[in-house]
């Protein structure tokens, strides 16, 4: 599995940062150590208040701890008895909203979040193929999906 380190370049362009190092959870804190790897010449557009922080809580607070995402499924029916193939796949692509987006996830263009990654696995065990479900790559990073 791909490991990922905090990078500048992988903090998304408007994302929220901190920069209160009294905060007692900014250890721990996506935003505050996001902030720390700001180029000194980057205008901080979007900043955490001192404010957020109520007693030992932040509102804003994004942990740091990486997320595992998974890209691509070329191999996930070759179990798949051919009666239950169709209406697997089917659920597939309304779940991943669209013939589009499932050929790109299918492929590995796109990354399956681990809430994607266990919506298939219930898929699967429901069929009986709960074994057989594996993800031809995976690659932990941090989750920026909230602003």
């Amino acid at each position: 599995m791909e490991k990922n380190n905090l990078n500048w370049m992988d903090v998304p362009e408007g994302w929220a940062l901190c920069f209160n190092s009294e905060c007692p959870l900014h250890e721990a804190c996506l935003r505050w150590q996001a902030g720390q790897l700001a180029p000194q010449e980057v205008t901080v557009a979007r900043c955490i208040t001192p404010r957020a922080l109520t007693g030992e809580r932040c509102v804003h607070f994004a942990s740091m701890e990486p997320q595992t995402y998974a890209y691509g499924f070329s191999t996930i029916y070759q179990r798949v008895l051919k009666a239950d193939f169709t209406p697997l796949r089917k659920l597939m692509t309304e779940h991943l909203q669209g013939k589009r987006y499932y050929y790109q996830y299918m492929r590995g263009e796109r990354a399956l979040s681990p809430e994607q990654q266990q919506w298939i696995r219930h898929l699967f065990e429901r069929y009986g193929y709960g074994d057989s479900v594996v993800f031809d790559r995976y690659q932990e990073t941090f989750d920026f999906t909230w602003v």
